[in-house]
């Protein structure tokens, strides 16, 4: 197995310090290590997704990302890459692990510990999305696996029940997170006839079948509240907040200027908030970008995620963790693709993974306490 190490960059002790300009009472400051690179391989298009398990003396991080050029069932394919000493080095993991031929896959871990992987093995094309509905959906579209060590996997088909008079699901997105009665959440986006839509999924058996618990915005909805939408691909991220309540933000565009979406819901999902525009800093400037993540950390902040290949990628907090206040944005690297993500390692770190020049790059991020 080949092992990649830390790099001059991380030799040469580079550390970026950045402040948040936000109010100085709840200022947070981030400083951002660049660590080995995870990956370098060809066919790499996104950062791909990774799960942490194991405890802190045993901590191990997956990343899965795929290895295909055609994201919508043209081709399939996935990879891991595996660090157990937080980012320093990496290994090369088993390809098609623990589902086989899959579009996209990713690992959550659940509250007790255990973890869940969700694939995708199928997808509609987007050149009939106004035509395609859930009964066209065949029936080894999804895959879910549980594992209680990350090792030893059962593998089940996994069926999403949508309202054909809607369309279809275009896409399921990570991650899968808990609500307080143990049900399982998953958000989307649907395409058809009334309309392309970001969605929120809930199960009831722990991943095995999943049905439309809401709509959380439509592509009308943020064109009447301001957004340029010009893409249909209206990736979406939801997490829990500080108070309680549930923050999603939403993909509008593939431009640099294509802002991203937010609602709030307080109900568990059943119902959102006017949609709104992501405004950070003091400035309130609109926050643009691709793919965005969210990650609620364990010291209360949270943490936001986006980029662009020609902007770089940028994290901003919520000192508060209530995703109401934006700080302005932390640069992790300014050489990335649109498709980043992050996962939290502990209290105040977290990893951020970009795609460039055909590798995953690895950055550590620590997060400093807000300010007094």
């Amino acid at each position: 197995m080949k092992k990649e190490k830390a790099g001059t960059v991380v030799s040469l002790g580079v550390f970026l310090a950045i402040f948040c300009s936000g109010e100085k009472s709840r200022a947070q400051s981030v400083e951002v290590t660049a660590l080995a690179p995870a990956v370098e391989r060809e066919g790499i298009t996104g950062a791909g997704r990774a799960v942490v398990s194991g405890d802190n003396k045993s901590r191990r991080v997956t990343l899965h990302f795929p290895i295909h050029p055609d994201d919508f069932g043209g081709s399939t394919g996935t990879a891991t890459a595996v660090s157990s000493d937080d980012g320093l080095t990496w290994t090369a993991g088993a390809d098609d692990w623990p589902l086989p031929e899959m579009i996209s896959l990713w690992q959550d871990r659940r509250r007790d510990g255990s973890l869940i992987a969700f694939g995708l093995h199928w997808a509609p094309d987007p050149s009939k999305r106004r035509a395609t509905t859930s009964i066209d959906t065949p029936d080894d579209a999804y895959l879910i696996g549980f594992s209680k060590d990350g090792d030893d996997w059962k593998t089940e088909p996994s069926v999403i029940d949508f309202p054909p008079e809607l369309g279809v699901v275009a896409r399921p997105l990570p991650h899968i997170f808990e609500g307080e009665n143990g049900e399982l959440f998953m958000p989307a986006y649907s395409w058809g006839k009334k309309g392309n839509r970001s969605i929120l999924l809930c199960s009831k058996d722990g991943g095995r079948h999943w049905e439309l618990r809401s709509t959380v915005t439509t592509a009308v909805a943020m064109i009447q509240a301001g957004a340029t939408v010009t893409t249909p691909w209206l990736e979406t991220i939801v997490s829990p907040t500080s108070d309680g309540s549930w923050l999603a933000v939403i993909r509008t565009g593939s431009n640099e200027r294509s802002v991203l979406m937010t609602t709030r819901s307080t109900d568990q999902g059943h119902t959102w908030s006017p949609v709104e525009k992501v405004l950070a800093g003091r400035e309130k400037k609109p926050v643009v970008g691709k793919l965005p993540g969210l990650i609620l950390m364990p010291n209360g902040t949270l943490v936001l995620i986006t980029a662009h290949m020609k902007l770089g990628c940028f994290l901003y907090l919520s000192a508060d963790g209530t995703g109401r206040e934006w700080s302005k944005g932390h640069v992790v690297t300014t050489s990335t693709g649109g498709n980043t993500s992050m996962v939290g390692i502990d209290e105040n770190r977290l990893m951020v993974f970009t795609p460039a020049n055909g590798r995953i790059n690895c950055w550590r991020v620590t997060l400093g306490r807000p300010a007094q």
